[in-house]
This record gives C-alpha cells, structure tokens and sequence, in this order.
C-alpha cells in the first residue's frame, strides 16, 4: 500500500495531515541522527509536494543541532497542498539557510561541502523520464561524495545509501518509522485507491487509458451488460461488448459510447470461443458473466474460454461464477477477481464467508475475492481489506454490474487488487450520493449517473 493511498485515505477518514506530515519529518530527522549524529552539515532538497512537505519538518528538527541548507526545486507559490504550504511558511521565519532552484541556471547553487543530502524531491507514484530542473538537480547530487538519504522512497534516479520510509517498508527501505497512523488503516478502501487509479496522463492516446473487453448478455438479460459497459466508460478510453445476437442489437441502441460485437446464437455456444479469444486481444482487461445466463452451452462456453486464455486481468461476475464453479483451478493462469454476493460465495466455495475461509480460498485458488455484504471483504490471500460504502437501497439489480464493470476498467491502472478496492468504495459513493438524494428507492440507472460526482468527491481527498 503506497504513501499516495495511505495519505488520501487519512484525510477521509479525519487523521489530519498537518500531523502526519509533522510526525513524518520529526521521525526521519530522529533517524538520521540515529545513524550519522549531529553536528553535521545537511543538505535537504524538497519538491513541492508532501514529500517536500515531509522534508520542511526534517529541517526543522535538524537543526537544532546540526548545519542545515534546504534547497526548494521550484517556486514557493506553487506549493498547493495545505501542510507542505504551511511547513514551508514556518521555516521562512527560522534562520535555516533556504535557496531555491527554480530552473536548471541554478543547479550551480548545490555546493559539494555537505556531508548528508537528503531526498525530499519526489514521494511514490512518480515514474518516468523527469523534466528539468528535475532531472538536473538528481544527476548534480549523484556526482557529489556524500551520503545520500531519501525520504520514504529514492526519487526516480536519485543514488540513496539510506531509504527512510514512512509507516510501511517501500522499496528499497532501510528503516521504517511509525507515523501515527492506526495499522487498522491498511485494511480499508479509501479514495486513495480510486484517485490512484483515475488519472490520465496529459500525453496520452487513444486507448492508452485502457481497453475493456465485456462478454455477457443473453436473450434474456440485456441491462446487466449494459451497465457494466457504461460504468467502465466512465474509466475507460474504449469498452468493447459481445453479447449473442439478439441482445447485442439491444446493447448497440442503447447507446454510442461503447463497440458492440456479437455472436451468431441466441446464447454463447463453444464455436464461439475462438471468436472471444480474437476479441481478447483487443483489450487490457475483461469481464465475463454479466447476463449471460445459464445454459450449458454457455457454462461450456465460458469454461473452455477460461482454459484457452493466459496472463490476462478478468473479473468474473454473475452468472459467469455460476460457470466457474466446481473449476475454479482454471482461473490461476490468469489475475482473476470474482464478486460474489454471499449465496453466490456459498455456492462457490460450499461454505459460509468467514473472515478465515475468504482468506484460504482466495490463497488456494490465487484469485481476489471481493465478497458483497453490508461490509464488503476484498481479499488476496495474504490480508482483507472492508470497504464501508453502500446502502441498503443497492439491493437492487444491477449495482453488482456496475461494479464490476468498475473494478474491470480501474484494473488497467494498478494491480487488480488496487481495482477492487478502488472499484468497490466508488461504487458505494455512488450509491450512498443517489441515496441521500432519492432516499432508499432508487434504481441502478440512477446511481450510474452519479459516478461523475462520486469521482469528484473522491478528488477533495
């Protein structure tokens, strides 16, 4: 669980960032005085975000009793978020040395007398080719002799002889310092899994944010495919749907904002596998089951398409766990979540959800299982996760498919397990906005227009 999540995830649930970026900074300066003692000369460079942030309160503390010069990678003015703002405000009125680098022409105010630079430029989730003065600044440190310390990850490029990470090990960590944050924290979705997951790069493409291929629809259920198709388009760049004939000349009417292909029969039949495959190609991540139904040419269908297919992300839902059971082996060879409700879970695993057997099944069959209830359990094996959104008028139809329509398109940004996560708490936002605006008795197209705003809510954190 990266720092980005585990930030935005504070401020939802009311842990104040002031303090965490305080305990953060104290923490990192009492553990470079651990290992180097004081009276040292320290160069800390910040960027200007929480990491930057994160560095200010490290000065602070530093130097007390030790030579401290903080280098700012940019202008002040530009420093957005609160706590790093604040922080920053604090030590203009201390007498620490403060120089800034706002383009590349300042990169020969690094001097090469100090004897600890410490990291405070980038925090997690930055990758890539850096731009200047970036880039410049982490190259000019590299060259210098020195010991070199990060702030809870190496910046992308940065040499650190000491990575101090906070709350939990990242790569590379040396150390880990307590920051304050309850370790229940681990264990819940948050917006931080949805904004990580909801980002578009400003250099981005057609279809570079992902491509979704649904397989579901039937003669007899043509909404369930629909709504998992219009809930990943919120996500997406491009959905593709197949569905049998019929219901696909349905699922094209409806709307433009999705592909629609089909297949010859009233439902799928074995010939169709081959087809399916070819589609798959197409797409980064897919969905299987939404109304497909239950025929056994269909569970035939879905069993052999699951054999034929590797190392793809897919979400099983509906009657697509009907098909699967009693074959879940089939699902390691590819990164697999299922959503089953609780009598879907009993059907599958022939047991009640327990805290202990969500966790054993979800090891045994290497899947991720986000099992539906008051509180949802989304587990990987290893730990479970409760997600706390919802209500009860999402008993209706068709929530279901649209979170995993959700879960399918966020898998394109993250780990599938980050998808369910941050899939699940979107889907309960959604849910809990039509609610306080309709009360308990709404229907699922209504909560499908609120994942706009419920997007928009996840960003204040």
């Amino acid at each position: 669980m990266d720092t980005y999540i585990i930030d935005s995830n504070c401020k939802y649930y009311g842990l104040d960032t002031d303090i965490l970026m305080e305990n953060s900074g104290r923490g990192v300066a009492s553990e470079i005085e651990k290992r180097f003692g004081t009276k040292n000369k320290i160069a800390i460079f910040c960027g200007l975000g929480n990491n930057g942030g994160d560095g200010f309160v490290c000065a602070r503390y530093l130097s007390k009793e030790n030579r401290v010069t903080v280098y700012l990678i940019g202008d002040p003015v530009d420093i957005k978020e609160g706590a790093a703002r604040l922080n920053w405000n604090l030590l203009t009125h201390l007498n620490i040395e403060k120089i800034l680098l706002k383009d590349s022409s300042d990169i020969e105010k690094i001097r090469s007398d100090f004897e600890i630079y410490v990291d405070a430029i980038f925090g997690v989730g930055v990758k890539g080719t850096l731009r200047r003065p970036f880039s410049d600044v982490i190259n000019r440190i590299n060259e210098i002799n020195g010991i070199k310390v990060s702030i809870d990850v190496s910046s992308p490029y940065f040499i650190s002889n000491v990575v101090i990470s906070l709350h939990t090990p990242k790569e590379g960590a040396t150390a880990v310092i307590d920051i304050g944050i309850p370790k229940e924290f681990n264990n819940f979705t948050g917006p931080g899994y949805v904004n990580k997951l909801n980002f578009r790069a400003s250099d981005s493409h057609k279809g570079d944010n992902g491509r979704v291929l649904i397989i579901g629809g039937s003669d007899e259920y043509h909404g369930a495919p629909i709504y998992s198709s219009i809930a990943a388009s919120y996500l997406s760049d491009l959905v593709y749907v197949v569905s049998p004939n019929k219901c696909a000349k349905i699922i094209k009417s409806y709307s433009p904002d999705y592909i629609v292909y089909s297949t010859e029969k009233r439902n799928f039949v074995l010939e169709d596998v081959e087809y399916l495959k070819a589609l798959s190609e197409k797409a980064d991540s897919i969905l299987v089951g939404v109304g497909m139904g239950r025929c056994k040419e269909t569970i035939e269908t879905v069993i052999e398409f699951m054999k034929s297919i590797t190392c793809k992300k897919i979400v099983i839902d509906a009657d697509g766990l009907f098909a699967v059971k009693g074959n879940l082996e089939i699902l390691k060879k590819n990164d697999v979540c299922i959503t089953p409700h609780l009598s879907e879970y009993r059907l599958l695993f022939g047991e009640h959800l327990t805290e202990e057997n969500i966790l054993i099944n979800s090891e045994k069959y290497n899947i991720k299982i986000v099992a539906k209830g008051e509180i949802d359990l989304i587990s990987d094996g290893k730990r479970i996760i409760k997600n706390f959104t919802g209500n009860a008028g999402m008993t209706t139809g068709g929530t279901g498919d649209i979170l995993s329509g959700l879960i399918t398109a966020f898998s394109n940004k993250g780990t599938i397990l980050e998808a369910a996560c941050a899939g699940t708490f979107l889907n309960g936002i959604a849910g809990d906005i039509t609610s306080e605006e309709m009360g308990m008795n709404f229907r699922s197209s209504d909560m499908l227009q609120r994942i706009p705003e419920a997007l928009k809510f996840c960003r204040k954190y």
